[in-house]
């Protein structure tokens, strides 16, 4: 009976060791972040309580703010729309609630509004590209925490400080009405800092797009937010 049992123990102890069993592998899959803030229409509150629309696109950690001209819509940003990285950049367009094409008042409220609400949604870092009244919009969140890069495109700025320390782009055809305006906004900004004028041409603010040098101009504002992000 002793033997029987010493011979099952060792008979135990060697199948033990010779045990031919692989491990069920264990696979983990790398998923993206959650965006901070979903695609789509987007609204805005104005401070006086009327609604203004956006439009979110991509889902990346860093947002950008187009600002278009007085005239026209949101669709004049769509050639960058089209081409900028989703993965990196959340990009929003909206439509400005003004009665004049010069309300350079509530362009400049309306943007600040829409920096605040993606503050809300979690975004730490934020580009803002302005184009003719759009310029002075974005000069005037210039200065916020938050922002990491600004492209200031043919137009005034009605007093936003310019004094960062993150990369400026400055950019103009130099027949535009407003190219000397751009130039002298560019030599009293501090470093770093980058000028673009196109010559021999007019096309005003984000009409550079459909200007003889539109994949220039689309291809510096890719290459510019992508240094930064």
């Amino acid at each position: 009976m002793k033997l029987r049992f010493y011979l099952t123990i060792v008979l135990a102890i060697i199948l033990t060791g010779c045990s031919t069993a692989t491990p069920t592998p264990i696979y983990v899959t790398a998923t993206s972040p959650a965006p901070l803030v979903k695609e789509g229409t987007i609204t805005f509150t104005r401070y006086d309580g009327e609604k203004y629309l956006g439009t979110v696109y991509g889902h990346g950690p860093t947002a950008i703010i187009m600002a278009n001209m007085g005239y026209g819509n949101a669709t004049q940003w769509k050639p960058f729309v089209d081409a900028f990285d989703r993965d990196k950049f959340t990009a929003i367009t909206f439509n400005y609630n003004q009665t004049t094409q010069a309300d350079y008042g509530s362009a400049e409220q309306e943007v600040q509004i829409i920096l605040e609400k993606l503050k809300g949604y979690g975004f730490k870092r934020v580009i803002c590209i302005g184009a003719s009244m759009g310029l002075s919009a974005c000069a005037s969140i210039a200065q916020a925490p938050e922002m990491v890069g600004i492209v200031l495109i043919s137009g005034p700025n009605n007093g936003g400080s310019l004094e960062t320390k993150y990369p400026k782009l400055f950019i103009s055809a130099k027949l535009d009405q407003w190219a000397a305006a751009t130039e002298t906004l560019y030599n009293h900004a501090p470093d770093p800092k980058a000028l673009i004028i196109y010559p021999n041409i007019a096309n005003h603010g984000a009409d550079l797009f459909f200007a003889s040098v539109g994949d220039q101009f689309l291809k510096s504002l890719l290459d510019f937010v992508n240094s930064i992000s």
